[in-house]
């Protein structure tokens, strides 16, 4: 058993064991998932006012249920060995970063630095090509960037003219197989936060086309067309545990490091939801959830008695409010902020050791196919909260 089987082992058995924990669906259902499982930690929570963040909230969890203190483990990647594959060049001249904001260009540097010198490199999903750009700028060896947006390949050809790098670019849909024939062709392939299926479809295209190497920072595990996870390796395919969407999500969600009024508007919006979420089962006389569509946020400026028509309107339950007014349900929906606020407190614990469980999955089928695989962080997680790499070489 490889290392990473050994740590995959591990982890898928303490996420199994508190599933209860993690998996559910905050909006579905009224009151506390776990209540009768975590009585002790339930009623702390009950009993606590909203600082879920605090350094004595989680002490107290962790007394009540010291199991949970695994979390810690998981919380921080490693950083690679900071003898990285090449010298990291930040004094490059300003007209390379042109158009680049500056903690996007920082991440790329820093994942530049991190990925071996090839003769050719396959830039997946390269948008306008930026990773691409550096890496032929510095190593003068051809990068050749796929894009599915025709619009950005244009823009990418241009600013590869303008600094007379070899890169060139194909326009081509990596969902529907367009960039096998680019990996057979490539010593290495890169991809910086290629979402989803889309590095998912690398991996596998690049495990098929024998390409000696793969660096990829994955990024955002629920865009993809299956309903419930679906794992690559023969490891994770033994597992019980089965990851649908929502739960894919929760390995990505971060805490809110938004400013001040970003922050005021979504509370405003959840309490929002919420108290018409409320109105909507006492009015239908149903339990179930009734998913409310994306708002403009101006929408949230005229009270919550004018976001509940409209969400009514949505549903089409409008006949319904005569007979039951939207007055008194606001509190209902600042009462369920409070609690759904402090369940994802405890949830979150685990995005950390979800996200971990994804990642091992990709190393151990690429070492499955024959690959020398490392994982680590390629940067600081105040750069990037997605700060996991996954370099691969054929041995």
């Amino acid at each position: 058993m490889t290392s990473f089987q050994q740590r995959f082992e591990s982890l898928d058995t303490w996420l199994k064991a508190h599933t209860q924990l993690w998996q559910f669906d905050t909006f579905a259902r009224l009151g506390n998932p776990w209540q009768h499982a975590y009585p002790d930690l339930a009623l702390y929570l009950e009993n606590k006012s909203l600082e879920p963040e605090s350094e004595s909230f989680y002490a107290e969890v962790f007394r009540l249920c010291p199991d949970l203190k695994t979390a810690l483990n998981f919380a921080t990647p490693n950083l690679f060995d900071q003898s990285p594959q090449r010298t990291p060049t930040y004094d490059l001249p300003g007209y390379v970063s042109v158009g680049i904001k500056g903690r996007k260009w920082a991440q790329i540097q820093a994942f530049v630095s991190h990925t071996p010198n090839a003769d050719n490199y396959v830039e997946w999903c390269a948008g306008k090509g930026h990773l691409g750009k550096l890496l032929a700028f510095q190593d003068s060896n051809p990068v050749h960037s796929l894009e599915w947006q025709k619009s950005l390949c244009e823009a990418g050809e241009q600013e590869a003219k303008r600094l007379n790098i070899s890169q060139t670019f194909t326009h081509a849909d990596v969902l529907k197989g367009e960039g096998r024939s680019a990996l057979a062709n490539a010593h290495c392939a890169v991809a910086l936060h290629a979402c989803g299926d889309l590095h998912r479809k690398l991996i596998e295209q690049a495990v098929a086309a024998n390409t000696a190497i793969v660096c990829i920072s994955p990024c955002c595990y629920h865009l993809t067309q299956d309903s419930c996870y679906q794992p690559l390796s023969h490891a994770a395919q033994q597992s019980a545990l089965i990851l649908r969407q929502t739960d894919l999500k929760l390995a990505v969600k971060e805490v809110a490091t938004a400013g001040a009024r970003e922050q005021r508007l979504k509370q405003l919006e959840l309490t929002y939801r919420l108290g018409f979420d409320a109105w909507q089962r006492f009015a239908r006389q149903q339990e179930d959830y009734l998913p409310v569509p994306s708002i403009q946020k101006a929408l949230l400026n005229q009270g919550f008695v004018a976001f509940c028509r409209w969400a009514a309107e949505q549903k089409g339950l409008t006949d319904l409010i005569a007979k039951t007014p939207f007055e008194g349900f606001e509190v209902i929906g600042q009462t369920r902020y409070q609690q759904v606020q402090k369940l994802e407190a405890i949830s979150q614990l685990f995005r950390p050791a979800l996200e971990y469980w994804l990642v091992l999955d990709r190393a151990m089928y690429l070492e499955e196919h024959g690959y020398h695989v490392e994982v680590g962080a390629f940067c600081d997680k105040n750069l990037t909260p997605r700060n996991w790499m996954i370099r691969a070489t054929r041995t």
